[in-house]
Order: C-alpha cells, then sequence, then structure tokens
C-alpha cells in the first residue's frame, strides 16, 4: 500500500526543490567544476540527450545543460518506478542509527546488483554507473541526471524526514500569498522560492549567482570536506526536526517512529487532523524557512561539485 500511495503522490508536484531549486542547485555546482570536468559533463550530457518525447514538467529551462537535466529525475519516475530513491522516510523521533532500516527495497536486482532502496544508496549507486567508462552513454547520461538531481533532493530536510505525512506531503496549511492550501513539503520544495523569484522579479539564474556570492566562504569549506552521504542526510534530517517541524505554531504532535502510513485514506486523514489544528505558517517562520533554503540550495550546489570532480576528475 505504500508504494501505491508513493504512485497517488507522484500524480502531484511534490517536487524536491521544484523547477527553479534543481536549476539553482545545478548552476551553483557548474560554477565550481574544474574546466575538465564541466567540459565532461557537457559530453557524457550531450551523447545522450533527454528524448524530446518525454514529458518534461519543467518547461522554462536554462540553456546550460546541467540545469535542463536537473529536473529530469522527476520526469521519470512513474515510468522507471524509482519513486523511492528521491527520499528517505526517517521520523523525527530518530536522531540517529543505521539508515537502512528506513531505506525500502524496490524492485528486482539489474545486472546481478541489487537496485537502490532509497536516495542515501541511490547516489552511489549511480556514481559507480557514471565513473564506468565502459557503461552505455545513455547510462552514464542517465547516472549523472540523477546524481544531479538527488544532490539537490539530499539537501531538502523533508526529503530525509517524516512525521507520519509521509515529508509533509499528508498536510494542509496556507500561506497569505496563496489561495489555495498548500503542503508543509510544498512551501519547502517550491512556494517559498517561486514566491521570492516573482517578488524580487529575479531568474533562478540570477538567484544562484546571488546565492553563490553569499555563501561563497562556506562553499569553499564543503567542497573541502569529505564526501560522505549519509552524514549529509542526518545534517538535513537535524533541520528537520528542529527547523521544518519543530517551529510550528501551535506544535505539531509528533508521531511513534513505529507509525507508518498505510494508505492514501490515511494521508487524507492525517491532512485534515492537520487542517483542524489551525497551524499558521507566519513572516517568521517564512523568514527563517526562505534563509535555510537559501543554504541547502548553495550546499547541494557546492557539494555537487564536489561530488562530480571527484567521479569526473
Amino acid at each position: 500500500m505504500r508504494k501505491l500511495l508513493l504512485f497517488l503522490l507522484s500524480a502531484s508536484p511534490a517536487f524536491g526543490w521544484g523547477c527553479d531549486g534543481h536549476q539553482i542547485v545545478a548552476l551553483i555546482a557548474r560554477a565550481h567544476l574544474t574546466p575538465a570536468v564541466s567540459a565532461a559533463v557537457d559530453k557524457i550530457l550531450s551523447a545522450s540527450p533527454i528524448p524530446i518525447e518525454h514529458n518534461r514538467f519543467c518547461q522554462d529551462t536554462p540553456t546550460d545543460l546541467m540545469a535542463v537535466a536537473a529536473p529530469w529525475a522527476d520526469d521519470v519516475k512513474g515510468s522507471t518506478r524509482t519513486f523511492l530513491w528521491h527520499q528517505i522516510d526517517i521520523p523525527i523521533t530518530v536522531r540517529s542509527g543505521d539508515y537502512r532500516k528506513w531505506c525500502d527495497p524496490i524492485g528486482p536486482s539489474v545486472n546481478g546488483k541489487d537496485r537502490p532502496g532509497c536516495i542515501v544508496n541511490a547516489i552511489p549507486y549511480e556514481l559507480g554507473i557514471l565513473k564506468d567508462p565502459a557503461q552505455s552513454a545513455q547510462a552514464r547520461a542517465d547516472a549523472l541526471r540523477y546524481v544531479i538531481h538527488f544532490l539537490g533532493d539530499l539537501s531538502q530536510p523533508l526529503h530525509v524526514s517524516e512525521n507520519h505525512d509521509e515529508g509533509g506531503n499528508c498536510t494542509s496549511y496556507r500561506l497569505p500569498f496563496l489561495e489555495k492550501p498548500t503542503t508543509l513539503h510544498g512551501i519547502w520544495d517550491y512556494d517559498l522560492i517561486t514566491h521570492e523569484l516573482q517578488t524580487r522579479k529575479l531568474t533562478g539564474m540570477e538567484l544562484a549567482s546571488m546565492l553563490d556570492d553569499e555563501f561563497s566562504g562556506t562553499g569553499k569549506q564543503l567542497m573541502a570536506e569529505k564526501i560522505d552521504v549519509e552524514a549529509w542526510t542526518w545534517e538535513a534530517h537535524k533541520l528537520a526536526i528542529s527547523l521544518v517541524y519543530g517551529l510550528l505554531v501551535p506544535p505539531v504532535q509528533v508521531a511513534t517512529a513505529s507509525a507508518g502510513l498505510a494508505d492514501r485514506a490515511s494521508c487524507n486523514a492525517d491532512r485534515a487532523r492537520m487542517a483542524e489544528m489551525n497551524i499558521t505558517i507566519n513572516q517568521n517562520y517564512m523568514d527563517l524557512a526562505l534563509k535555510t533554503i537559501h543554504q541547502q540550495l548553495a550546499t547541494a550546489g557546492y557539494r555537487l561539485a564536489a561530488v562530480l570532480n571527484d567521479a569526473l576528475q
């Protein structure tokens, strides 16, 4: 039933960072690739372009090939049945442990190898394909597109956390600038970013450049750190505990770690329950959330650059 629910939820635009966010991550990363790696990235992506028949959710994309590739993994997660590769549902009651407890197995093995069960092991899995020159042009191009996308998803706190709500998808909140209710996941994925771009009359490329300037000092430190996908997962998970859920007023009820979302009916019931709480997403919450979103987009961009520089050097 959980996989059915994921399929149903995938019909809504609950994409990690949305179009603009994923493209911003890619553009920041591009600025910090070595010249040789930047050329290698374009060569791999150009060798096996995204088929024109693919139904691209993000229509308005920059000309940069990495930015064009960034949202692709969301476009194909239905046809490739890779819904679970985009997240790991670690309860917010959990602070540490073996991530594999929440990393569900999906599908049969491929070429004698087990498929990834969640984002934490999907990244090294696809990196292995990307690094292997014996792989086909399409396999390497797809692997690169997955890596670009998943490094973005990994930095979104609600892609590595949940509170019996499928990472904030089974919630209902109102924002002062939206006519219809949105979800907690939507607020963090795209609502605040889209609102900022519209009100400040910025393009995604302009915001990417601004964030790169703002976090340049931090970026040097991030690119020098050890590549550790599991540690990065727990880092974003802590933000979900302290900020994403922790600053909601009134406080949300914390679900037990053993609670699980069984089906769509349960999701709808949870959404109704959250709506009855009349939680207000006030200006203070939005300001702190947007500040954190900026930080996480930049962090993802620098880490993506470090990962690609290491993989394709």
